[in-house]
């Protein structure tokens, strides 16, 4: 537990570090709020600790494996994508340095804080204004879903892949200066889960080519290329880990039916892999909602699945649809990469409490397009205001001119 705590202080540390950094060179930031998503965030993470200490929980076994030598003695013994790449990060923490379970949990808390730390870059470089919901800023709304910090504040693949899809999104935001950023986001995304680093890849490619508003044709040609070569590279690695090979039918390798039955033994709750696809999605985003919430985990996270049920509502009432179509090169990518990510999750997820954690990895993508919304309608209508200004000035202008005449 000593361990644990000065992990906690050296990461804390080493987070406010980086706030300040940022600043100089994002000044809209708010600094306060930043700092004070770090004892927010360990917060719940501890939560997860408490919850972990008395239920089954993969961070446990992780840390078991590396122990006790579970795929070998050497390092390298653990490389590998998925569940062998957590290991693969935690061994040399846990045999070279003696962390105890409880410094790997503050370690992958860490984790998950850049995750927070790099979305919130991401959602302040492409938000102008500051929009409310009920009198609160909706960007702070976001950023205390305590689903969002409760599962990724642990020692886990939930931690890393927020931290990556938060970075790789923060490096769309300028290509050429992040390219580096880029990079390693790709690369944690793609040891975590292949299949979501292709998805990733084919949103942006949809995204950059379908978009006019900020992208140049080197930036689109730049995009597909790079894009194409990491398909090239992550291709056989997609396809084991959807169990296809290559030359075999695609159907006799998704078996989905089979991975939903498995993953809905792992856990307590709802049995939803019988539910149509339109009700997994549904339910996957947006249940429990207090009457089948799966014990007190589930009705707290039933107030925040409210809360997202009802700015998805606003989103689409003040034209959402519509703007999917029109939004730029980030926002299609956005929704692409969450939309495609959460219909295959939502197969696979079994129950809603697998569903409540799988979906904290993408969801600030969606709640980014809402908020980018209601940023791109107040543009216009500020544009609109000034244009009539510039209207006005210039009547106002030719009048005094014929006066003088």
């Amino acid at each position: 537990m000593i361990y644990g705590l000065l992990i906690i202080a050296i990461t804390w540390g080493i987070s406010l570090s980086i706030i300040n950094n940022y600043q100089s060179k994002h000044p809209k930031i708010d600094l306060n709020f930043l700092k004070n998503l770090i004892p927010y965030h360990l917060f719940l993470s501890f939560a997860y600790y408490l919850y972990a200490v008395f239920n089954p929980s993969d961070s446990q076994y992780y840390y078991k494996k590396i122990l006790y030598n579970f795929r070998g003695p050497e390092w390298m013994d653990f490389y590998g994508t998925s569940t062998t790449f957590i290991e693969w990060i935690g061994y040399p923490f846990v045999k070279w340095f003696g962390f105890s379970y409880e410094a790997m949990m503050a370690l992958f808390s860490f984790f998950g804080m850049l995750g927070f730390i790099y979305f919130y870059l991401f959602f302040k470089e492409r938000i102008k204004f500051n929009h409310s919901f009920f009198g609160f800023d909706l960007v702070t709304l976001f950023f205390l879903l305590p689903n969002l910090h409760f599962w990724s504040g642990s020692f886990g693949k939930g931690s890393i892949i927020f931290f990556g899809i938060g970075l790789f999104f923060y490096g769309l935001n300028n290509i050429k200066g992040r390219w580096k950023i880029l990079l390693l986001a790709g690369l944690l995304i793609y040891h975590i889960r292949p299949h979501i680093m292709f998805v990733m890849l084919i949103s942006a490619i949809i995204g950059f080519t379908f978009s006019n508003k900020g992208v140049t044709t080197g930036m689109k040609i730049g995009v597909i290329i790079i894009a194409a070569g990491a398909f090239a590279f992550i291709y056989q690695d997609v396809l084991a880990m959807v169990g296809i090979e290559q030359g075999e039918e695609i159907a006799s390798g998704l078996n989905l039916d089979h991975r939903a039955a498995e993953l809905a033994k792992a856990t307590s709750g709802i049995d939803i892999s019988s539910y149509s696809l339109p009700l997994q999605v549904f339910t996957f985003l947006y249940r429990p909602l207090f009457f089948d919430a799966p014990g007190m985990l589930g009705l707290i996270v039933s107030f925040e699945n409210v809360f997202l049920l009802a700015v998805t509502i606003m989103f689409f009432a003040k034209g959402g649809l519509k703007y999917l179509f029109t939004g730029d090169f980030t926002v299609k990518t956005a929704f692409l990469s969450f939309i495609t990510v959460s219909i295959a999750l939502a197969q696979i997820s079994g129950n809603l409490g697998i569903a409540i954690r799988q979906k904290s990895q993408v969801m600030l993508l969606f709640l980014f397009i809402i908020v980018k919304m209601l940023d791109d309608k107040k543009m216009k209508a500020a544009y609109a205001v000034w244009k009539e200004k510039q209207r006005k000035a210039r009547m106002k202008a030719q009048m005094e001119a014929m006066k003088v005449e």
